[in-house]
């Protein structure tokens, strides 16, 4: 998904299948733990579970055809003998086409491995 690309409850298209949807962005879910790089377009991709539109269901086999293009791709887990602790942060202010809210994320590497991660959603103040 490019990362200019917004999508949107309401964006006029037409209705899917959700069972279809639902199948297909369920295994994506389950690629994510082998494939972490792909887990901020699923958890994208998963608000709109149960409002399906053609644009959610192009955006997730586009994500299916690029697995199939990188198939070949592996993570390795090594020792390694630097143990350098890495944080890195990415803000998007007001993204959410929908509500306008906020989002944010983190995640955090010792040595080669990231051991943490966090997508978050802004909350709403009442």
């Amino acid at each position: 998904m490019n990362h200019k690309e917004k999508l949107s409850k309401d964006d006029g298209a037409d209705v899917v299948n959700e069972t279809h949807y639902r199948s297909l962005t369920s295994c994506l879910m389950y690629l994510t733990t082998t494939r972490p790089y792909i887990l901020y377009v699923v958890s994208v991709l998963s608000t709109f579970m149960h409002c399906p539109c053609e644009e959610h269901l192009k955006a997730a086999k586009r994500v299916v055809r690029y697995i199939k293009r990188t198939i070949n791709y592996e993570i390795k887990f090594q020792k390694s003998q630097n143990l350098l602790l890495v944080g890195y942060s990415n803000n998007d202010w007001g993204g959410s086409l929908d509500d306008r809210k906020s989002a944010l994320g983190y995640c955090f590497s010792l040595g080669l491995g990231i051991f943490s991660w966090c997508s978050k959603k802004q909350e709403t103040i009442a």
